[in-house]
Order: C-alpha cells, then sequence, then structure tokens
C-alpha cells in the first residue's frame, strides 16, 4: 500500500494532514501501508496493497479494493476499531478519527501473514489466482512478517500512533501559538518600558507623542498612526495632531477624521473603539485610503485630553490584543501629558516669581532696568552658539536672570548712588554673588544656577570676586553670565555716565579677552548676529539698553 498521502485530497482530514504523513511513514517502517478515507467510505489517500505481494496478488482483479472499501465503510460507520480477513488471506485493521468528538474519517491498514504462505495455502491460493507458485515465495519472502495472532496488536499499534501524532501535532500547534504570544508580548512590554523610559518631563509632549507613534508603527503592524492632544482649557492652548507611516492622508484630512468621526465615537463609548468596515464618505480625502481603525482615549481624572488611532492593520482585521495594546499606551501617553502640564504649571509659577523678584531688584535702580532680562537673553544666546545641550541652554537663562538676585541685600544708597563708590561701598556690593547663591541656596530646582550666580564676577586673571578664582578654575556658566552682564553695564546709561556705543564695547571685550573676560566666550559672542539678538530681546519684553537700542554692531 503506498504510503506517499495526497494531501489536496483531504477535506475533513485536512487538519491532520502533517500528523497522517508521519503516521504513514510509520507504519511504513513495520511493513504496514495506510489507506485514508472521509465518510462514508470515500478513498483520499493510499489504497489497495501495502508490500510486494498485493500487486502480483490483486492483478488488477479489484477484489481486495472492493474489501478494503467495504472494511472502511463498516469502521466509519461503527466509529470504532475493526480487524477482517482480506480475500486473499490478508489481514485487515482499521480505526477510526475524531476531531473534538467529531468522526472525520477512518485510517486503514492490511498486511500478509504466514499462514497465507504455507505449502498447503500457497499451492490452493496460487492455483486459484492462476498464479507462479515460486514468484509467489519470492515475493513473500520479505513481505511476510506477522502471524494472524499479530492482528489485535497492530491494531493497537496503529490507534496508539494516530493518536500520538495527533496529540504532537496538537502540542505543536499550541507551542506556536503560544511562541507567537510570547514574542509579540515580549514587543509590546519592550514598547512599554521604552516608552516609560522616554517619559521625561523635559521632553515636550510633541516629541513624545512623535516617539510613541513611531515605536507603535511596527510593533501594531499598522500602515499609520495619529496621536492628537486636545486643547488645554486652562490655558487655552491649541491642540495638536501627529502623524507617522506611510498612509496618504494629510494633516487636514487627519484632523478631520479624528474631530468628526473618531473623537464622536470614543467619547460616546468612553473606551477603546475598534471600526474594521470604515466607510469613508466617497469622494472625500479619506477615501480610500483609510479602510480600518482602532483608537482610545488619552483620559485624565475622567476627562478627554486626546486620542491615540492606529490605521490600517497590515493583515487582517483589529483585535482585542490591538485593543488592549493600544489602551495601554494611551494610558501612558495620558499620564506623560497630564504630568507635563501640571510641570508646566509648576514651571510658568515658578518663572513668574523669579521674573516679579529679578523685576523687583532692577527696579531699585532705575538705570538698570531690565538688566537682568537682557543678561539671561545673552547669556542664553552665547550657551546656543556655544554648543551647549537645550536643557542646559534653559538653565544658563535662569542663570543669567537670577545673577544679580543678592543685590537685595545691597542698600539701595549704594545701588543708586550717583557717582563713583567708595572702597567700603565697593565691598558691600562685592557681596551680592554669594547673597544671591544664598538666597536661593534651599530651592532644590535651582542647584545647577547657583555656581554661575556665585562666579559671574569671577574673572580668568584671578583678580574677580568673591573668590578670586583663575583660568580653568571659573565655571563656565559664570564666565558667559560675566561677558553678558559687563557688555549690558557697558551699552547701559548710569548715573556717572552714559552707555557706551556697541562697538566701542565691543573692543573693550577684545582688548579684555584672556583677562578679565574667557577668549572662546568673547569669541561665541563676536560671531553673534547683534541685531537678531535684539530682535529676541524686544519680543521677549523689557526693552534693550540704550546702546543695544541706538548702535548697529561695525
Amino acid at each position: 500500500m503506498p504510503s506517499s498521502l495526497v494531501t489536496g485530497r483531504l477535506r475533513s482530514l485536512a487538519h491532520l494532514g502533517p500528523a497522517l504523513r508521519k503516521l504513514a511513514s510509520q507504519l511504513e517502517s513495520l511493513g504496514l501501508g495506510l489507506s485514508l478515507w472521509e465518510p462514508p467510505d470515500v478513498p483520499v489517500a493510499g489504497g489497495a496493497g501495502g508490500c510486494a505481494l498485493c500487486p502480483l496478488l490483486e492483478g488488477g482483479r479489484g477484489e481486495c479494493r472492493r474489501a478494503i472499501r467495504e472494511f472502511a465503510g463498516g469502521v466509519l460507520a461503527e466509529s470504532t476499531p475493526r480487524k477482517a480477513r482480506a480475500p486473499y488471506g490478508c489481514w485487515m485493521i482499521g480505526i477510526p478519527i475524531f476531531r473534538r468528538r467529531r468522526l472525520v474519517g477512518a485510517a486503514t491498514a492490511c498486511f500478509p501473514v504466514r499462514d497465507m504462505i504455507e505449502e498447503e495455502s500457497l499451492a490452493r491460493l496460487c492455483e486459484r489466482l492462476h498464479l507462479d507458485r515460486q514468484a509467489v515465495q519470492d515475493a513473500a519472502a520479505g513481505a511476510v512478517r506477522y502471524n494472524a495472532e499479530h492482528a489485535d496488536d497492530l491494531l493497537e499499534v496503529l490507534q496508539h500512533l494516530l493518536e500520538g501524532q495527533q496529540e504532537l501535532q496538537i502540542a505543536q500547534g499550541e507551542l506556536g501559538i503560544l511562541s507567537s504570544n510570547l514574542a509579540s508580548t515580549y514587543e509590546e512590554l519592550s514598547l512599554m518600558y521604552r516608552i516609560s523610559g522616554s517619559m521625561k518631563l523635559t521632553r515636550s509632549p510633541r516629541d513624545f507623542l512623535q516617539a510613541v507613534c513611531d515605536e507603535l508603527l511596527e510593533v501594531a503592524s499598522v500602515e499609520g498612526m495619529l496621536a492628537m492632544s486636545y486643547p488645554d482649557p486652562r490655558t487655552g492652548g491649541e491642540g495638536m495632531i501627529l502623524q507617522a507611516g506611510s498612509i496618504a492622508v494629510d494633516a487636514v484630512a487627519a484632523r478631520r477624521l479624528v474631530e468628526e468621526q473618531v473623537r464622536p465615537a470614543v467619547s460616546a463609548q468612553g473606551q477603546v473603539v475598534v471600526e474594521n468596515r470604515f466607510a469613508p464618505t466617497p469622494g472625500g480625502a479619506l477615501a480610500p485610503a483609510v479602510r480600518n481603525w482602532v483608537a482610545a482615549p488619552m483620559t485624565a481624572e475622567d476627562k478627554p485630553i486626546g486620542v491615540l488611532v492606529a490605521l490600517n492593520k497590515a493583515r487582517g482585521d483589529f483585535d482585542s490584543v490591538d485593543m488592549k495594546l493600544l489602551g495601554s499606551i494611551a494610558s501612558q501617553a495620558a499620564v506623560f501629558v497630564t504630568n507635563h502640564r501640571l510641570y508646566q504649571d509648576v514651571q510658568d509659577l515658578l518663572m513668574g516669581v523669579l521674573h516679579a523678584l529679578t523685576a523687583s531688584i532692577d527696579a531699585k535702580d532705575p538705570y538698570t532696568s531690565g538688566h537682568s532680562h537682557r543678561v539671561a537673553m545673552i547669556s542664553q544666546k552665547l550657551a546656543e552658539t556655544m554648543g551647549f545641550d537645550a536643557h542646559r541652554v534653559r538653565r544658563m537663562y535662569l542663570t543669567g536672570l537670577l545673577h544679580d538676585v543678592g543685590k537685595i541685600g545691597v542698600p539701595e544708597s549704594i545701588l543708586c548712588k550717583p557717582g563713583r563708590l567708595t572702597d567700603e561701598e565697593y565691598e558691600s556690593i562685592k557681596k551680592h554673588p554669594a547673597i544671591g547663591a544664598k538666597i536661593l541656596a534651599d530651592i532644590h530646582h535651582l542647584d545647577d544656577v547657583l555656581e554661575g550666580i556665585l562666579c559671574h564676577h569671577e574673572r580668568p586673571d584671578g583678580r574677580g570676586y568673591p573668590r578670586g578664582l583663575t583660568g580653568a578654575d571659573v565655571p563656565l556658566e559664570g564666565l558667559i553670565v560675566g561677558l553678558a552682564d559687563s557688555f549690558d553695564a557697558m551699552t547701559s546709561d548710569r548715573t556717572y555716565r552714559a552707555g557706551l556705543s556697541v562697538e566701542t564695547a565691543l573692543g573693550e571685550i577684545r582688548k579684555y579677552a584672556g583677562v578679565q573676560f574667557d577668549p572662546a566666550v568673547v569669541q561665541a559672542f563676536l560671531s553673534l548676529d547683534l541685531e537678531a539678538l535684539k530682535a529676541d530681546i524686544t519680543r521677549a519684553g523689557n526693552g534693550l539698553s540704550p546702546g543695544l537700542a541706538q548702535e548697529r554692531r561695525a
């Protein structure tokens, strides 16, 4: 009986293809051929004859084929294992095949036995079939392995082998599903970890949400991602929409999709919404780019603050796994956006207090009005020019803004004195960097600006104060603020003199490079576009110093 299976003909047994192929191979090693049948008695693979005797005995007469078909029909009808003698003395064994307790087919095999080729039996068989006795004996020599008594044992072997292959295939299928699920879970956990690790309050919501969209593209296997944050009702700020992926939807169409269809659906249900049969307006901007989507709300204190939308599943429809993943990421994104807004509120409050503090100090002397603001702007621009990162640039702005906060401890009679100061008065003035650092020392948020405030009057030549540091011992932040402070002071009017022109001030800065000012900071300052700097200072408010307002850089 041929051991190869014609799997293309399997219908009810198609799910067992791999298991049946292995079963056929195992039976072949036992000298048995496998035939498969589907109800009522339709052969789908194999056939009569499993050894060299089969074609010799059958000889085209069809008796064995008819007998095996009838035998298989009996196995299918009774749904129980059976054995029976074949027309030429071989034995047939068969077992029903079940799937989830439903009969789906039968497996049969036949084998010759030794009593068939005993001298008298063989003579009668050859005479009946008109066969050459020697040819039959030669064929039987390598084909006959069993006695009739082995039929029960072989029937049990057939059943155990089939059950074992079925169980193995089920286990392999479950293992494949488990492996796939584990791989997906690993990717999702990795994504969650990466997103959690990137939730830094110093990062903008735009950058964060864009990164979330980019990450979800691959993990969720989608063509496009949208993230929309709704306007903040407390500040009146505008909402934003971000995109990622290759889907052909422009920003206007994406916003319409979210506002007109996604947001109402999500708001109505208050949970993740999936639309696998999306039908955009015919001829509209979205047709036929979007075919399905899943959307998850970003909520804070039960109030919607945005939505994440995945567009066009790469294969098939969006399912519960996609909904769960997007919902989890949306929850994390909502936490970040909410915390960032709270952080921004605290930042705005702090900056408001600091601006009010520095403005009150500047107000002590009408000639220094806006000085702290201008020093902050110049320090920030210098930091950018010297390649500081964005966070350090922002800290340089604060350092410049607060550099003179210690003057709150200097008597107004000294700060506003017309004419030059006495040595004693000058010593009092020299205390303001240390006073400022001490005032701000208990504000943890300002720890990294204290050195710049304390050292903004230190000089490379060691003649600065309060510590008389020299060369590389002077913090770079102090050197930057010191140059910005000196430039604004030179170009501002004083009670005892008019402000210098920008050209004159620049000449002084060049002259004292390496002495009062750090050469690298001087080089960066001389490369600045002062017209652009003036525009930045004016936009930010508090006005320009007279010299900067009236002069152009030579």
